[in-house]
C-alpha cells in the first residue's frame, strides 16, 4: 500500500522517520509532502527522506493561516491526485484532512496539544491519535470528537527519541561549545501561534536577564525567525550561538545542561530525556505538560519573577531515551487499520 505523509512543520519530521521504517518494512510505500517552513526541508533531507514540496509559511494572523490552509488544500490535492494512496497521516496538518477528503483517501492526524480548534479533525479525519495523557474527558471538554479519538501509550517525544542514538559529543564539538561552560538552550515563543500570550515575552526578558548573571554560561539560542533576535538586546550575555545548520534535536538537547523554552517540542524532549527543562508558555496548558509538570520533569515558569529560580547547574547525568517499538508498533497498526475501515 502506498501511505501519504505530510511533514507541515519541522518536528514532525522526526515523529515520521521511525514510522516510515516500521511501515516500509511491512511492505509499504511512504510518499511525502511537506511545507517549506521551519527547516522542515532540510530535516528531512538531513534523515534522507525523498519528499516533494507543497506550500510554505503562511504568515501571521488569522485571515492569513486560514487563507494558507485552504490554498495549501489546493495544491496537496493537485500534487497527489492519482498517486494510489491508500491513507494518508500527519501531525495535526490542516491542509491534509482537507486534501485527503478531496481525493477521497482516508486520513489520520495525530497530536498532543488538545486546546486547538478540534472541528476541521472532527470532519475531514478518520482516526485522531492522542495520548492518553489527554483523556476522554479532557478530550471532550476540547471539543473533539471522542468517537475518532484512538489514545496511544506513552508521549510523542517518546516515539523518536529512541530511533536515533543522541551524540551530544558532536554537537557540541561542532558548535564549540566550551567542556567547562554552563551550557542552555533557549527557544523564544511561537510569537506568531494563534495560542501566543504576549506574558510569555516578559518572563523571557526575566529568563535572558537572569541568564546573563553567568558570565560562565554559553547559551545556544533558537530562534524561530530573524526577528526574534531582538529579543536578546539589552542583555549583556557572555556568549551567544545562534546555529547557522540544522542539527538532530535530541543530540543538541543532550548537549545542554538546561533546556528554557516558550513551549513546544524541545522541552517535552528535554523532560523525557532527563535533562532539566523549563518552560514559559502561556497559553492554556495543555494534559501533557500538566503531566510532567506534576511528575516534576518539567519546571513551569508562570511570573517573570519566577526566572531566578532556573536550575543553573552542570548535569551529571547523561540523558537517555526510552524504547520506542511498542509505540512504533501502535501507531503503525492504527494508521493500517485506518486505510481498511
Amino acid at each position: 500500500m502506498k501511505i501519504w505523509f505530510d511533514a507541515d512543520n519541522g518536528p514532525h519530521v522526526l515523529i515520521m522517520k521511525p514510522l516510515v521504517r516500521e511501515l516500509e518494512r511491512r511492505g509499504h510505500t511512504v510518499i511525502f509532502t511537506a511545507r517549506d517552513r521551519t527547516r522542515t526541508c532540510e530535516l528531512l533531507d538531513l534523515y534522507g527522506l525523498g519528499y516533494r514540496t507543497v506550500g510554505g509559511a503562511y504568515g501571521a494572523g488569522m485571515w492569513n493561516k486560514v487563507k494558507g490552509t485552504l490554498g495549501r488544500s489546493g495544491q496537496l490535492a493537485r500534487a497527489m491526485r492519482g498517486s494510489g494512496c491508500g491513507v494518508s497521516f500527519g501531525h495535526g496538518s490542516r491542509a491534509l484532512p482537507l486534501a485527503s477528503r478531496l481525493l477521497g483517501i482516508p486520513s489520520v492526524t495525530m497530536y498532543d496539544y488538545e486546546w486547538v480548534d478540534p472541528k476541521l479533525f472532527n470532519r475531514f479525519c478518520r482516526t485522531i491519535l492522542m495520548p492518553v495523557a489527554v483523556d476522554r474527558e479532557r478530550c471532550v471538554e476540547a471539543g473533539m470528537a471522542p468517537d475518532r479519538v484512538v489514545h496511544f501509550p506513552g508521549l510523542k517525544e517518546e516515539l523518536y527519541l529512541a530511533d536515533t542514538p543522541l551524540d551530544p559529543a558532536f554537537v557540541a564539538g561542532d558548535l564549540a561549545l566550551s567542556p567547562d561552560a554552563l551550557k542552555v538552550l533557549l527557544r523564544p515563543p511561537a510569537t506568531d501561534a494563534h495560542y501566543h500570550n504576549p506574558e510569555a515575552e516578559a518572563i523571557l526578558d526575566a529568563v535572558l536577564a537572569r541568564l546573563a548573571t553567568r558570565r560562565d554560561l554559553e547559551l545556544v539560542y533558537m530562534a524561530r525567525s530573524d526577528d526574534q533576535m531582538a529579543f536578546l538586546s539589552g542583555h549583556d550575555l557572555a556568549r551567544v550561538i545562534v546555529p547557522d545548520k540544522v542539527y538532530d534535536g535530541p543530540s543538541l538537547v543532550a548537549a545542554m545542561d538546561l533546556v528554557v523554552g516558550g513551549g513546544g517540542t524541545m522541552t517535552r524532549e528535554a523532560a523525557v530525556l532527563g535533562v532539566p527543562s523549563c518552560s514559559f508558555f502561556r497559553g492554556r496548558l495543555g494534559r501533557v505538560d500538566e503531566q510532567l509538570e506534576q511528575e516534576g520533569r518539567l519546571l513551569m515558569l508562570r511570573k517573570p519573577g519566577e526566572a531566578a529560580g532556573l536550575p543553573l547547574i552542570p548535569r551529571l547525568e547523561p540523558a537517555s531515551a526510552p524504547d520506542n517499538a511498542p509505540l512504533v508498533t501502535f501507531i503503525c497498526d492504527t494508521i493500517e487499520a485506518a486505510a481498511q475501515a
